[in-house]
């Protein structure tokens, strides 16, 4: 019988589970951050569809990370509407002139969330990002992706170009239960993506706050958050077009 508590029991034990399948690369990424943010680095995200929520809710935030750019495309959201959305994943290049706008440097870091990871706009993105000496992560479901032929001339998946893979795990076709045959209910990817995330982001801006680098967002509803983000997003608007207005 599904109930109210039924998705819990399914997603509350695969976000503990995709920590620890994670935990190596996911240490990786915070020495990297740690890093890049001292270099003065920013850190990119991209996703399409629902992917996108990944991309936006890790992005100036109470308790975020203000080196974060978000790379995101109107035409690309789900309020874009279904029909144009599918397309537009299934078409090459369509991303990649977002990556442009966005002005990346070498050297620096790019997540791109994917729950298949096979159409050729997310792929095609990726190897727009590594041809700038961009370090990738694919934040992609790999047994989903491994379960299904990709889309992009290549063959190729997400999770088989980018530099490192953040692997969410959970189903193919992303829904965890069976509400009736041939029917499944309760995606876990945006839930399992803005948890590792976030998981990844605390780490490193606990590392870089210790360093004396001010990087965390404080709620504005808030007596002290004002001041303090302001100072912050001093710094960050120099990358930051968003912040610039």
């Amino acid at each position: 019988m599904i109930d109210v508590k039924s998705y819990a029991s399914a997603a509350l034990p695969h976000l503990e589970a995709s920590v620890e399948r994670n935990r190596a690369v996911m240490e990786k990424l915070v020495t990297r951050l740690v890093s890049d943010v001292k270099a003065g680095k920013s850190l990119f995200a991209f996703g399409s569809g629902h992917a996108a929520i990944f991309t936006l809710e890790l992005y100036h935030r109470a308790g975020g990370c203000s080196f974060l750019i978000p790379i995101v495309a109107d035409y690309l959201l789900p309020t874009a509407g279904p029909p144009v959305v599918r397309v537009l994943e299934r078409t090459a290049a369509a991303a990649n002139m977002m990556l442009a706008r966005a002005e990346p440097k070498s050297g620096e870091m790019i997540w791109i969330a994917s729950q298949s990871g096979i159409n050729p706009a997310v792929v095609d993105f990726a190897l727009a990002a590594k041809a700038r000496g961009l370090h990738t992560v694919a934040f992609t479901s790999v047994v989903h992706s491994s379960s299904v032929d990709s889309r992009h001339s290549s063959g190729k998946r997400l999770c088989e170009v980018c530099d490192e893979t953040v692997d969410l795990g959970g189903f193919r076709g992303d829904a965890a239960l069976e509400i009736a045959p041939d029917v499944r209910a309760g995606p876990l990817s945006s839930l399992g993506a803005i948890f590792l995330g976030h998981s990844i982001l605390t780490a490193a801006c606990a590392e870089l706050e210790a360093a004396g680098i001010r990087c965390t967002y404080t709620s504005v509803n808030t007596p002290e958050g004002e001041a303090r983000n302001k100072a912050i997003e001093a710094t960050a608007m120099i990358r930051d077009p968003l912040l610039r207005g």
